[in-house]
């Protein structure tokens, strides 16, 4: 439809600016929307959820803390840990615990330096601090990095960051593969340290600085412009307590340290060591509870997991959330503009149905997140401007249409006016009418005798009558004319058979107007003359609108049918309804009609067959 056209273009272009800035961005009212649903969908069930067993974690928990003292603990503890576990055939220990600060005991350091040279998969943690306002930028930028004192002696190849940065409404679910230090050199996360630990040769994550990418092997890891890749999560959530917190094998650093757990246990493992109480505030946020956090270190242990796993979750282009965006709001905006009522709906839902069809294909197989909360809304929001700006375009029609001919037609034939979706021209247009005159035979011989309240009341029962039957058979009244009604069937709607109907309402008014008369002869004095009289003819005629456009229009017919029409009515005696040749040859199967013949009508060089209706078939 053509007057959708344009504000169809307008609807789409408007929701899309409007969804897309308001989705686009980590704090986007959407995106927010977006992430929690993307949070239920990548939320495995707890029978899905199968931790490696070859990652563990050694937790500094309450009870490590009662037996060995406050924090921060000297560094010698960590040394001498890692060395049984090294020793006991641990793959890699990763301690998340920062060391900045040269240790006041030098021999503690120094130590650890020995382990840390010994075993060059023994990792520390370095902070990276971010430039300011750089926690939700489009790319990272290192301000400083915070790395061991000197006197560890530690390698840059046993050092990885351990930076996780929260999404807009403070939950972690990337992993920050490397970050630039000051002079632009990468540093791995310490978590690719862990896993290419795990990993064979052939799929060890590393950085290549040419191409600006990540790489498993020879797999590219999707990530975004800040270096980002989404991991899953394979701990459970059970209740609000550290006790509710299952996956990860994990052993009190007390128990490790006291022999209760034989260093023996961590044989080809990963293990990290890290916080895990209350007092040492290390907890975050995470897509597996809004009211339960979780420990960095374990945290740690579910990246290390995805980076072996290597299934990588990664946000679809800009272009392809456009183009996604833009094919579905215009598939529901065709449809809305359309298909009408519980169809158009229908429609609309199917679309939807569809769409996430194509979403969850492209998710399965690649891995790819388009926003689908975000599309969800931009087309419900554009389904329900279009479908308003229609109901505000039929008002506007109906009006126009009532304008036009709600003093010619039925509601009923205004309603299929609007229904048959048939342009409504306030012109002339040539089309194929039946046309009816009716007079009220004798009514000015009887008006002398009668008060003019009377006459006056009697022909506005009589022109009632005839208005209603009219408007009954789909006709559209005319004209009044003193005591006379002319009356057009087919137009402005067009209807079938419309000859049918005007005979049909010509006969069903004169049994009307013989109850009426019977009934007015109870009180007043009416001659055998008094009676209805009816000219019907069928053709061609031009139809619309006739007068002054500043003065007074009126919806009217004009042609030789209409002529025709209005000379049979002057020749019909009350009572009688004559037909011309024209409306004879359509009707003639269906209605008995009597022979009147050819008569000489006025204005006519030629004479004009007449006929007589009788009744209807049976």
């Amino acid at each position: 439809m053509k007057k959708f056209a344009v504000p169809s273009l307008v609807v789409m272009i408007l929701t899309m600016v409007t969804v897309y800035g308001y989705s686009n961005g980590t704090g986007g009212v959407f995106h927010m929307a977006e992430q929690a649903f993307r949070d239920a969908l990548r939320t495995k069930s707890i029978e899905e959820r199968q931790p490696d067993d070859r990652i563990k974690m050694i937790t500094i928990d309450e009870p490590s803390l009662a037996q060995m003292g406050s924090f921060p603990w000297p560094r010698s503890h960590y040394a001498e840990l890692s060395a049984k576990l090294m020793k006991s055939g641990a793959r890699a220990v990763i301690i998340d615990i920062l060391m900045l600060d040269p240790s006041l005991n030098e021999r503690d350091d120094r130590t650890l330096s020995e382990q840390l040279n010994t075993y060059p998969t023994i990792y520390l943690p370095v902070q990276v601090s971010l430039l300011p306002l750089q926690e939700h930028a489009d790319s990272l930028r290192a301000e400083s990095v915070e790395r061991p004192p000197s006197s560890l002696q530690v390698g840059e190849s046993q050092l990885g960051h351990v930076n996780v940065l929260p999404d807009g409404d403070g939950v972690i679910r990337k992993i920050c593969l490397g970050i630039p230090d000051e002079r632009g050199n990468m540093i791995p996360s310490i978590d690719i340290l862990a896993a290419n630990q795990l990993l064979p040769e052939n799929e060890q994550i590393s950085w290549d600085e040419t191409s600006g990418t990540w790489y498993r092997g020879a797999k590219r890891i999707p990530t975004d412009n800040r270096g980002q890749a989404a991991f899953d999560y394979f701990s459970s959530i059970y209740g609000s307590s550290e006790e509710d917190v299952g996956g990860y094998d994990r052993q009190s650093f007390a128990d490790v340290w006291n022999g209760t757990v034989d260093p023996s246990y961590y044989k080809d493992s990963v293990v990290l060591i890290g916080p895990y109480a209350a007092s040492l505030s290390d907890r975050h946020m995470t897509p597996l509870s809004r009211s339960m956090t979780l420990y960095g270190v374990e945290i740690h242990a579910n990246m290390v997991q995805s980076l072996i796993e290597g299934r990588f979750y990664q946000e679809a282009p800009i272009a392809w959330n456009v183009l996604a965006l833009f094919i579905g709001i215009g598939a529901v905006v065709w449809s809305a503009s359309r298909i009408r009522g519980i169809r158009g709906a229908a429609a609309a839902i199917g679309i939807v149905l569809v769409f996430t069809l194509i979403w969850i294909g492209i998710y399965e197989s690649g891995s790819v997140f388009i926003p689908y909360f975000t599309e969800l809304c931009g087309m419900g929001v554009s389904y329900i401007l279009i479908v308003a700006y229609r109901g505000r375009e039929e008002r506007r029609a109906r009006q126009h249409v009532e304008d036009l001919f709600g003093r010619y037609v039925s509601p009923s034939v205004v309603t299929k006016l609007l229904e048959s979706h048939e342009p409504v021209k306030a012109g002339g247009v040539r089309t194929d009418i039946t046309v009816m005159f009716i007079d009220v035979r004798g009514f000015t011989p009887l008006s002398e005798r009668l008060a003019p309240e009377s006459t006056l009341q009697l022909l506005n029962q009589y022109l009632h009558l005839c208005a209603d039957t009219i408007f009954k058979h789909n006709g559209t009244l005319d004209k009044f004319m003193g005591d006379g009604v002319m009356a057009i069937f087919g137009a402005p709607y067009h209807l079938d058979n419309h000859a049918d109907h005007a005979v049909r309402a010509a006969l069903e008014l004169q049994r009307c107007a013989e109850e009426l008369r019977a009934r007015l002869a109870e009180g007043i004095e009416l001659s055998d003359r008094f009676g209805i009289g009816i000219g019907i003819q069928s053709g061609e005629a031009i139809v619309g609108n006739v007068g002054s456009e500043k003065l007074r229009l009126d919806y009217t017919a004009i042609g030789d049918s209409v002529n025709v029409a209005s000379r049979l009515e002057s020749r019909a005696l009350p009572g009688q309804i004559v037909v011309g040749e024209g409306t004879f040859v359509r009707i003639c199967n269906r209605f008995e009609l009597a022979k009147i013949g050819p008569l000489q009508l006025k204005g006519k060089s030629e004479e004009v067959m007449a006929y007589e209706v009788l009744s209807e078939r049976e």
